[in-house]
């Protein structure tokens, strides 16, 4: 015996009614709208998942492709049936079931009424048969005649001793074939056959397997999903290659009408008095039919819409319609439809799935804080929807600034993670996405937009705000460093620099000036934060020997220039960005023309940023460049490279003190470039790297590997734009 689960409805209807009451009680004086839709659904009944495929008396069968199922749902309590068959025969009307399980041992017929098997019949004596369904205790079969190379129907009924007891049909042509079991009338079921090339109905006696009334149909031969009432008859003409057409014919004139419909993929006509409703069953994903919506449609043309969208009709033992399909008010579910007082068709909701058919958007996943500087800088945002087949537009705006990024996307191509969520895989970046996004509070904007037309665009709003570890060569609060190059009339640009999460190659840089007047200093150099405010900083030495501190703003400017002392001609190389005594700030260094090496030890302050300076040693004139690149390779303090005048690269390991473990040699070549600095982490790897500039001003990347034997990877050039300079850094 197959498993059978039944769960029942937990507000029951008033039993032996085959039509439950639907009405919904009357709302209490000033109840919210709200409250009375949802009594409302209360008295509706389920409809479980799948398509409907039938409906007796009692009940209404549906089918699940999916689970390979079918469910029975009484009319009376709302309960439940599982079927867990994947293949159920049945006739319309019956409230019996014929359970086939090919590979089994039986087929059953269950009566739906009491949830018993009235009759089995063992599969072997079912050999080579198609079944048709069961009407009460019988069950249909149609069996090849080898004598005559055509069909014969057979009956099976409960005989004694729960035997099933077969009979042949009788009343039917020898060369009858092509048999279809219609529906059931009272004793009776209607059977359609075709004999000598024509199309008859009949109808079957079920006590005595008599076929008589058999009469040709009326519909043409090349005629579709048929449909007639006493004043209207409907087909579908499907043989043009122009599409298929709605053909209504008045039974009286015999005069025709038709309706072009295009290309349908699964279109259905029923007939209601004076109406013909039509539709087409496909709900594609992404593109609507245009027939999605069922509308009726009279022999006089007129027309007007029932449902919004449209999955399956069948006829109810009475002749009503039962439709499966949805309204945007509704939602899903399944509908009665029967005449008016005026003969128009009225449309009934009787059950529920509780999906809606408009679009609805639920509660977006996004965190208040996010942390760009993890995930490889990216981050995901989530919208949650009753359905994805949506066009989605997401709009974000840095609040500071009014910088935007706005994009659109479909779930069902791209950002589906999980059932009904959308998702916009932000890889950190605003304006446009050439730029990496600020830190600071961010404004989100969510539109999405129905693909299939059913309802209008849903919207929502709201805010998070980006946050990242300090990068001390970051000047704007993106989380990037910046370089500075100076061309040779004085103005000052800042080069944003960005990568690619995926393979974190710097592969650009935005440019930004950031003013003139920059020829009165003959020496420019970022030192990361000096001054104890969250972005880097900047020395400049005027051309009379005073040194100049200018504090960012963390907008990728700076503030007013404050002085930190004369006599800095005596140097003529500069460095900043490391922190060589190991404690917490960074220091600058400087060579004077004989070749001596000074410290000066940062303090943290803006209006005294150095304290007083440390000889290291000397015979540093052997270098033409000296760049501080913060720690490179895990040590106590931050690092020193150094080109000497042949080209050669040479590393000097912080001890943490202010001074350095003996040279190590990077390697030569170093001469092909006009500049060089040491550019913090620049994409995100955790470990420093080192940028140079050619004399065309093409900036190269030397990322950083973590090791001292051999600090630098082979450097590349980043794409960006060539600048005439007079120095970088």
């Amino acid at each position: 015996m197959s498993r059978l689960i039944t769960t029942a409805l937990a507000v029951v209807i008033a039993a032996g009614s085959a039509t439950p009451a639907l009405a919904a009680p009357a709302a209490p004086a000033g109840a919210p709208s709200a409250a009375v839709a949802e009594a409302a659904e209360e008295q509706l009944l389920p409809l479980p998942a799948g398509t409907l495929a039938g409906a007796g008396t009692t009940g209404y069968l549906v089918r699940d492709l999916d689970e390979g199922t079918y469910s029975w749902v009484r009319f009376d309590t709302g309960a439940v049936t599982e079927l867990p068959f994947s293949s159920i025969p049945y006739i319309q009307g019956a409230d019996s079931v014929a359970e086939s399980t090919y590979s089994g041992p039986a087929t059953k017929v269950r009566d739906m009424k009491t949830g018993t098997v009235v009759l089995t019949v063992d599969n072997d004596r079912l050999y080579r048969a198609t079944v048709l369904g069961a009407a009460g205790s019988t069950l249909l079969a149609v069996f090849p005649d080898d004598a005559t190379g055509r069909e014969r129907p057979a009956l099976f009924r409960p005989g004694a001793e729960s035997t099933a007891v077969g009979s042949w049909a009788t009343g039917l042509p020898v060369d009858a074939t092509s048999f279809w079991a219609g529906s059931v009338a009272g004793s009776s079921v209607s059977l359609s056959y075709t004999s000598g090339g024509k199309r008859y109905q009949a109808t079957l006696d079920l006590a005595s397997g008599a076929v008589s009334g058999a009469r040709e149909s009326s519909f043409p031969g090349g005629a579709t999903n048929g449909d007639s009432s006493p004043t209207l008859r409907a087909w579908l003409d499907e043989g043009s290659s122009s599409g298929t057409s709605l053909v209504l014919e008045n039974p009286k004139t015999a005069g025709t009408r038709s309706h072009h419909l295009g290309y349908p993929s699964r279109p259905s006509v029923s007939v209601l008095g004076d109406w013909a409703l039509y539709a087409d069953a496909r709900r594609s994903f992404m593109e609507p039919s245009p027939l999605q919506a069922l509308r009726a449609r009279s022999f006089s043309g007129t027309e007007f819409k029932l449902l919004d969208t449209f999955a399956a009709a069948v006829r109810e033992p009475d002749g009503t319609l039962l439709v499966q399909g949805g309204t945007l008010a509704q939602g899903e579910g399944l509908f009665r439809i029967r005449a008016g007082a005026d003969g128009k068709p009225v449309v009934t909701m009787i059950a529920t799935n509780k999906v809606p058919v408009k679009l609805v958007l639920g509660s977006p996943a996004i965190p208040s804080t996010i942390d760009l500087g993890r995930n490889g800088g990216t981050a995901n945002l989530d919208w949650t929807l009753s359905r994805i087949n949506v066009e989605a537009k997401v709009t974000l705006r840095h609040r500071r600034t009014g910088k935007t990024l706005t994009t659109t996307f479909s779930p069902p191509y791209d950002g589906y993670p999980a059932p009904h969520t959308a998702r916009f895989h932000w890889d950190g970046t605003i304006g446009g996405g050439l730029e990496r996004a600020l830190n600071g509070p961010y404004d989100w904007q969510f539109t999405a937009t129905p693909l299939d037309g059913l309802g209008p665009a849903v919207s929502s709003s709201g805010s998070f705000t980006v946050t990242r570890e300090v990068n001390p060569r970051d000047l704007n609060d993106n989380g990037s460093p910046d370089l500075l190059v100076r061309d040779r009339a004085g103005t000052l640009t800042r080069l944003d620099t960005f990568h690619v999460p995926a393979d974190r190659r710097i592969f650009g840089q935005v440019d930004s000036a950031v003013g003139g007047g920059w020829q009165i200093y003959d020496r420019v150099e970022t030192t990361g934060n000096l001054g104890g405010t969250a972005v880097g900083d900047l020395v400049a030495r005027d051309r009379s020997g005073v040194l100049w501190l200018y504090q960012g703003n963390n907008r990728g400017g700076f503030l007013g220039r404050v002085q930190v002392g004369g006599g800095w001609q005596a140097y003529d190389k500069l460095a900043g960005g490391s922190d060589l005594t190991g404690d917490g700030r960074n220091d600058l260094v400087a060579t004077d023309r004989s070749g001596v090496l000074w410290l000066y030890p940062g303090t943290g302050s803006a209006t005294r940023p150095f304290a007083t300076r440390k000889k290291i040693g000397g015979g540093w004139q052997a270098y033409d460049r000296i760049a501080a690149t913060g720690n490179l390779a895990g040590g106590a303090a931050g690092d020193l490279v150094a080109r000497d005048r042949a080209g050669v690269l040479w590393l000097y390991l912080g001890k943490g003190d202010g001074t350095f473990a003996p040279r190590t040699r990077i390697g030569g070549g170093w001469n092909a470039y006009t500049d060089i600095t040491g550019a913090a982490d620049m994409n995100d790897d955790g470990r420093n790297d080192l940028v140079a500039m050619d004399s065309r001003g093409e900036t190269f990347v030397h990322q950083g590997t973590g090791s001292w034997k051999a600090p630098f990877q082979r450097g590349y050039q980043t794409g960006g734009s060539q600048y005439e300079h007079d120095l970088m850094s």
